[in-house]
């Protein structure tokens, strides 16, 4: 178990040299509505941008519910707009289905998200674990500082196809970020970060290099118990 885990922590250091690396933009914007103690449901709209201009677009929809107050799953329908390799847009329906678990301790927030994705109206061009049928895997991290609207957040999420790929290298990208969720009034929240999108095993793929901006608002204002759980983007 050790030697897997100080694997996954190297890869980055093996894989930088192989493979380019691209900048790009992502913007998000996102509604969100508490139904009861247990239920919510969001709406989102997701904008990816490079040197070319607009690469990928999505609005997407999704239902939450709290189980406890360790365990959310959720479901989102995504709608995905996306140019492929021959700069022709496309369209792909995506489901996720998620299960969020939640662990406190002091003023440390730990969230391990389980994810299975499902596309149709997959593209002839690969898209890789990106946007084709995934299992992802995402550890995070965030610190609630006292007497501040200002929350620190890192995690990294890994990506398994099961489909694709050569036997044995399914799990083919990985994905780590670092930010920073800012509450700027009891229902509005920013969250600025950096993030790596790194494949490996994948000669020649190119890496992404992103700065995300993201907004969320709540119609319905949470309470302080809820804060840093249920909005920030790349926590959850």
């Amino acid at each position: 178990m050790m030697r897997y885990l100080l694997l996954v922590g190297l890869l980055p250091f093996f894989t930088l040299a192989q493979n380019s690396t691209v900048f790009q933009s992502w913007n998000e914007l996102g509604l969100s509505y508490k139904i009861d103690k247990k239920q919510s449901v969001g709406l989102d709209l997701t904008t990816r941008f490079d040197v070319a201009g607009l690469q990928t677009i999505f609005p997407q929809v999704s239902y939450k519910y709290k189980l406890n107050k360790y365990i959310r799953p959720s479901l989102d329908y995504r709608l995905i707009g996306s140019k492929d390799d021959f700069g022709n847009y496309g369209l792909q329906h995506r489901l996720n289905a998620n299960v969020q678990l939640i662990h406190q301790v002091n003023r440390l927030e730990f969230g391990f998200r389980m994810r299975y994705q499902f596309s149709a109206n997959k593209s002839v061009t690969d898209y890789g674990s990106e946007f084709n049928n995934a299992f992802r895997f995402k550890p995070s991290i965030a610190v609630n500082l006292e007497n501040s609207k200002i929350t620190p957040q890192a995690g990294m999420e890994l990506f398994y196809t099961p489909l694709t790929g050569q036997r044995g290298y399914h799990m083919n990208r990985i994905r780590w970020n670092v930010g920073l969720a800012i509450a700027l009034n009891k229902a509005g929240e920013l969250e600025i970060a950096y993030l790596y999108d790194q494949r490996f095993y994948s000669p020649g793929a190119i890496n992404k290099a992103i700065l995300n901006l993201s907004y969320s608002h709540a119609l319905e204002a949470k309470g302080k118990k809820d804060k840093g759980r249920q909005r920030t983007p790349h926590f959850l």
